[in-house]
């Protein structure tokens, strides 16, 4: 008989055989004494004091396994929650960072575009001012040119006598 017990709470604990027998009794003891399941009070109280003895009688082992049967459950629940949980957040962490990438991709873009276009501004605006300094250079050209030319002049004019005027 202890061969049989052993096999049945081997086969309990490895999650082969489902441990019913004491939840159905203490579902029983609850209905039993919450409602008027039977009219008659004192063959209610002997009914609820019958199936507590049964619920005693039963082995430790029975009680346990049933108690690391809810434990596990209660153990996968929340593990699957939690499971669940780190992979929304992964979720909406890869999708902000989607969004972001693509977000800088634009910026990119977007400043590489502003750069060329300043490129070419400040090309064209070089180009006007290289002229601007041309057309001065060219005019201060021709008036240093007059100003050598006028001294020139004046310089040889030092060297010619002077002509006295006669008065008149």
């Amino acid at each position: 008989m202890p061969e049989i017990e052993d096999n049945n709470f081997k086969e309990i604990i490895n999650g082969e055989v489902r441990v019913e027998y004491v939840d159905q009794l203490e579902l029983l003891r609850e209905k039993l004494s919450s409602s008027n399941f039977l009219k008659s009070r004192t063959s209610n109280k002997e009914l609820i004091s019958i199936v507590e003895n049964l619920i005693d009688i039963l082995p430790v082992e029975m009680r346990t396994a049933r108690w690391l049967v809810r434990e596990q459950d209660t153990f996968l629940n929340e593990a699957k929650e939690e499971s669940q949980n780190i992979i929304n957040n992964a979720k909406r962490e890869s999708e902000s960072l989607i969004s972001n990438s693509y977000v800088l991709q634009e910026a990119v873009v977007e400043a590489n575009t502003l750069i060329k276009q300043a490129e070419k501004e400040a090309q064209s605006y070089r180009m006007k001012v290289e002229d601007e300094m041309d057309s001065l250079f060219t005019q201060l050209q021709s008036k240093i040119e007059q100003v050598n030319s006028y001294i020139a002049n004046e310089k040889n004019s030092l060297r010619q006598p002077r002509e006295i005027n006669k008065p008149e």
